[in-house]
């Protein structure tokens, strides 16, 4: 019986494990011959400098905004993409009114309610194109040669 059980928990652990072999990676866009992003990253693995153009997905008003990321020849450049929040200003409203000692009612001033701030969250980047832009900034330093 023991035998069995460890037969089946074997057998079960080498599914799993060829599962999780043939898995496909992360999605990751082609924007140009050896230039791709996923997620939060770019990958550039051409000789040329490329700048990324993306749309920002926010949450609420914030909608939609894009940036560009510029991605140095051979290396992998984290996208820093974030959606702002805005502050809403606090609506007017009557005051508590209150009765005076002769029993007549006395209304005070409106009151301003305080601002309140509505957060915006980031829900996806989406990658629309990548260029070769070698003007913009400087290729990374050659790697010593060891002479």
């Amino acid at each position: 019986m023991a035998q069995r059980l460890l037969v089946g928990l074997g057998a079960a652990a080498l599914i799993t494990a060829a599962a999780g072999a043939l898995a496909p990676a992360a999605f990751a866009k082609d924007l140009a011959e050896g230039v791709s992003c996923s997620e939060h990253s770019c990958r550039n693995d051409t000789d040329d400098i490329y700048r990324i153009q993306a749309r920002v997905l926010c949450s609420g008003f914030d909608g939609a905004h894009e940036i560009s990321v510029w991605v140095n020849s051979h290396s992998t450049e984290e996208v820093q993409a974030g959606c702002t929040g805005r502050w809403v200003s606090g609506g007017m409203r009557p005051g508590t009114p209150s009765m005076n000692s002769d029993g007549t009612w006395s209304t005070p001033p409106m009151v301003t309610e305080p601002d309140t701030y509505e957060p915006s969250y980031l829900r996806g980047i989406e990658y629309l194109s990548a260029v070769v832009d070698n003007s913009g900034r400087a290729r990374p330093a050659p790697a010593p040669s060891g002479s």
